[in-house]
């Protein structure tokens, strides 16, 4: 098991090894480390554009609060995207401030 362990660690190691630079800055987060910046770059990737805003990968995240009521009727809540795909990642790793 352990031999298995450190395998696939060195496997994660080798395709993350160009992004060293943003696992650096994602491992300056308070509470995020070396497992947490792979998992979030794993995730959703280094290349933020793909968010037009911080407001958008909170909302992708699940983090990001939401109006589910109209007319006093709840609306059904849908799960958040991060939810389908993030697995095991803490939601702290995938929050992100709000302004």
């Amino acid at each position: 098991m352990e031999k298995t362990i450190a395998k696939l660690d060195q496997q994660i190691n080798e395709k993350l090894k160009d992004y060293h630079r943003e696992r650096e800055l994602l491992a300056s987060i308070p509470g995020v480390k070396e497992q947490g910046s792979s998992l979030i770059l794993a995730e959703i990737g280094a290349d933020m554009n793909v968010f037009p805003s911080e407001g958008h990968l909170s909302a992708w995240a699940g983090m990001s609060p939401g109006n589910n009521e109209s007319a006093g009727k709840k609306k059904v809540e849908r799960q958040p995207t991060a939810i389908k795909f993030k697995g095991d990642i803490d939601p702290v790793c995938l929050g992100c401030k709000q302004r």
